[in-house]
């Protein structure tokens, strides 16, 4: 590979770079935005449902806090990971073929 080759590689590899980047960044903005738009969208339905009466305020508190209200917001729910059980001497042993 001559030295002219090897710059003009370079600089394709440079001007695909820059294209990925300014992709990604356009995606990225582009996802932000419809995001907040129906982040929005949704709040402001929820606040006319609550301004006409249409959803109830244990139906609200439920969607804010989830099931149990406030007092149990962190506590364990379906799905979570449980992390590791403790495991006995025993089982350790035979697990490693003592």
């Amino acid at each position: 590979m001559t030295p002219e080759e090897a710059i003009e590689a370079a600089e394709l590899i440079e001007m695909e770079a820059s294209y990925r980047d300014r992709m990604v960044r356009e995606a990225d903005a582009a996802g932000y935005e419809r995001g907040h738009a129906d982040g929005y969208i949704r709040a402001v339905a929820d606040m006319k449902a609550v301004q006409h009466g249409i959803v109830r305020d244990a139906e609200m508190e439920t969607r804010r806090w989830g099931p149990g209200g406030r007092e149990a917001f962190g506590n364990p729910r379906p799905g979570d990971y449980p992390g590791q059980t403790a495991r006995t001497e025993a089982e350790a042993e035979a697990e490693a073929g003592l």
